[in-house]
């Protein structure tokens, strides 16, 4: 079976319906951002001070291809790992991808109290707001090449799953 690869914003939910909807298909599940930091010791925040964003998105892809290699997983992969030009043949090969859409007003409500853990996302609301705007701005077109697309805003990880495999049964 190929593998569901959940892309989309951080706060978008792919962690936890990313869960849910492998607990509901009976797959394995993987999360990118975890599986560096159970291998590296660190978390995202302390990666990427000490090591830097380059070397967390290689390590985000080497985390991919490794959770990606057997199928029948589902994986939540990390807000920046995308269908990249580069990535998108490896994307396209491993399975489906999902993407978890969400409005900037839910990411903010979702990502507000996350700010510590988050480092991209700046020190304050105001910055927070500006940063999810640009953000996805720069992200949405490589978000979009996804197979498929759900909207997040107002479904619990739950709803989020059973739509998502709903959408399945019709590919």
């Amino acid at each position: 079976m190929k593998n569901i690869c959940l892309i989309g914003f951080m706060g978008a939910g792919k962690t936890s319906a990313g869960r849910a909807l492998a607990k509901k298909l009976g797959l394995r599940f993987a999360d990118t951002d975890l599986l560096v930091q159970k291998l590296s010791g660190l978390t995202a925040a302390g990666f990427i001070k000490k090591r830097g964003l380059k070397a967390w998105r290689k390590a985000e892809n080497s985390a991919f291809r490794a959770a990606s290699a057997s199928g029948g997983c589902v994986i939540a992969m990390g807000g920046g790992l995308m269908p990249t030009k580069a990535l998108a043949p490896l994307f396209r090969k491993s399975g489906i991808t999902v993407y978890l859409e969400c409005c900037e007003t839910g990411l903010f409500k979702r990502l507000a109290g996350d700010l510590a853990r988050r480092p991209l996302l700046g020190d304050s609301p105001v910055r927070l707001r500006w940063t999810i705007a640009r953000l996805l701005k720069e992200r949405r077109p490589y978000y979009e090449r996804a197979d498929l697309k759900i909207n997040t805003c107002g479904l619990t990880p739950a709803q989020t799953a059973a739509r998502i495999a709903k959408m399945l049964e019709q590919v």
